[in-house]
């Protein structure tokens, strides 16, 4: 029976021992995904377009409204201020559609980046992800689970 506890407490220092250097690898990987002049040396472009993306959101959502310019005869001959508010409104409106298109874009490749960082950090992310992405995706189930009649 002596031989059979000696065992057991090789058994369980080695399971320690195997535990701790999980949790140290755990924690030195938490401390690199973590540490942001890292992520930054490792995508600088993608820390560069995440921020330009959160100042251009964050500018956009505490932006001032701009005040329209009064015309007045000194604007130019044969400049009418009607032709020259529907030309700056088309030129701004092109702007404004180009620059909603670029938020778009940025919003979209910062959900990936983020995606793809919590799939490297956390095991089963990426599965559950998909797999609620597709449940979103196919109205059928939903459907189905709110058509099916209640047991009389």
């Amino acid at each position: 029976m002596g031989e059979k506890a000696d065992q057991i407490e090789r058994r369980i220092e080695a399971e320690r021992s195997e535990l701790g250097q999980n949790l140290y690898e755990l924690q030195a990987k938490v401390d690199e995904v973590t540490d942001w002049r890292a992520q930054f040396q490792k995508r600088p472009m993608v820390i560069i377009g995440a921020a330009f993306g959160g100042g251009l959101l964050l500018a956009s959502m505490t932006g001032r409204k701009s005040r329209s310019r009064r015309y007045s005869r000194e604007d130019g001959p044969g400049s009418s201020p009607i032709e020259h508010t529907r030309g700056t409104e088309q030129q701004k409106n092109r702007a404004l559609e180009t620059f909603d298109s670029i938020k778009g874009a940025l919003i979209g490749v910062a959900a990936n980046t983020v995606q793809d960082f919590l799939g490297e950090l956390i095991p089963g992310f990426k599965k559950q992800f998909e797999q609620t992405a597709k449940a979103k995706e196919s109205p059928s189930s939903s459907i189905a689970a709110t058509t099916a009649s209640p047991p009389m």
